[in-house]
């Protein structure tokens, strides 16, 4: 793989040469080849292979449903990379089932607590946006948090056109086998950033209990602008954290 250099940037395929803009906005060739598709199927040579190609579009279609049912975080909290780095913790979790042969791993019987404490933007993290620590309760019925009570332009990091500020729970509902998914969020009206005392925030979502369903939950902190008494999102990838904070 090779770098494009000088003013004629190029996309397509020429000969043996295929030219294309990677994601980082960087002109790349590389040269076309490989082994074929039938042979990959076929070959006892490419049997380990099979079995990877198989883990991999496991791995991709569970992170796939995490970040559909997680629509509402993906919005405010996607820096560009979500899909890749869930996908990258979902790999982990399909290699650590512990009972299926090799190529047949499956992401609902590895250990899902591998992704508690991942982080929705890779600009932002929860820990570095928000400076106290958020309490939590669980039992078989329901998940809640807590956010002490903080002096907002104390404890917290927001760029200075930053007026207001909410918190959201959002449980991600998924059931990896039938491939359905969907999600349900508690949250607040958007409260002042001041040099006071604001009072601590609970926010509690049930576990409806069914068979085969897997709850993620995520809180998630957003700013808002004010403009003449209207709130409007900030829209800053930067600014909004978001983190996964229990899985049951």
């Amino acid at each position: 793989m090779a770098k494009q250099a000088g003013y004629i940037k190029l996309e397509g395929t020429m000969g043996d040469l295929t030219f294309y803009k990677n994601r980082d906005g960087k002109f790349i060739a590389r040269r076309k080849g490989g082994v074929s598709k039938k042979r990959i199927n076929t070959d006892p040579r490419f049997q380990r292979t099979r079995e990877n190609l198989r883990e991999f579009a496991v791995a991709a279609s569970s992170a796939k449903f995490l970040k559909n049912a997680f629509r509402e975080i993906e919005l405010k909290s996607n820096g560009g990379r979500l899909h890749n780095r869930l996908y990258s913790a979902a790999m982990k979790v399909v290699k650590s089932d512990p009972v299926s042969a090799r190529g047949e791993r499956k992401f609902e019987l590895g250990d899902m607590s591998i992704m508690r404490g991942f982080e929705f933007s890779d600009k932002a993290t929860l820990a570095n946006v928000l400076k106290v620590l958020p309490e939590t309760a669980e039992d078989a019925a329901s998940f809640s948090v807590t956010i002490p009570e903080t002096v907002p332009t104390k404890y917290m990091v927001y760029s200075s056109g930053s007026k207001f500020y909410r918190f959201s729970l959002i449980r991600a509902t998924v059931d990896f086998t039938q491939q359905t998914y969907s999600s349900e969020i508690a949250t607040i009206e958007p409260l002042p950033i001041v040099n006071v005392p604001t009072p601590a925030v609970t926010l509690t979502l049930p576990k409806p209990g069914i068979e085969g369903e897997n709850y993620f939950f995520a809180l998630a902190l957003e700013f808002f602008l004010d403009v003449n008494d209207t709130r409007y999102d900030l829209n800053d990838v930067s600014q909004n954290p978001a983190v996964i904070l229990a899985i049951s």
